[in-house]
């Protein structure tokens, strides 16, 4: 049986915009969403989606955020594993890192 959804669409970037560095105030490594210019070893975090293409099928991966078109309500992703691009739109996600997303 499927969890209800318990996040919109519109909290995307909340789970697919994570970068990390090391903070050049204190060394650690850092996640958030906006690394400073100054920062070293600046990396995207990758986040595992399940979503539907606009054919129809369901697609599922490990995937990093490449780039966001806001008014489209699309974002271009790359799979970590075969790095394939592609352009997927938010209305169709359904899971980001195991919490269901709410489309409509």
């Amino acid at each position: 049986m499927l969890r209800p959804p318990t996040q919109s669409f519109q909290n995307l970037r909340y789970f697919m915009e994570k970068w990390s560095w090391l903070d050049p105030a204190t060394g650690y490594r850092t996640t958030g969403y906006n690394p400073p210019a100054a920062a070293k070893g600046k990396q995207q975090v990758p986040f595992f989606v399940r979503y539907v293409t606009g054919r129809g099928r369901l697609e599922y991966g490990n995937a990093v955020c490449l780039k966001t078109y806001p008014r489209l309500h699309q974002r271009m992703i790359m799979f970590c594993q075969s790095g394939e691009i592609r352009r997927i739109r938010d209305y169709l996600v359904i899971e980001v890192d195991g919490t269901r997303i709410i489309t409509h």
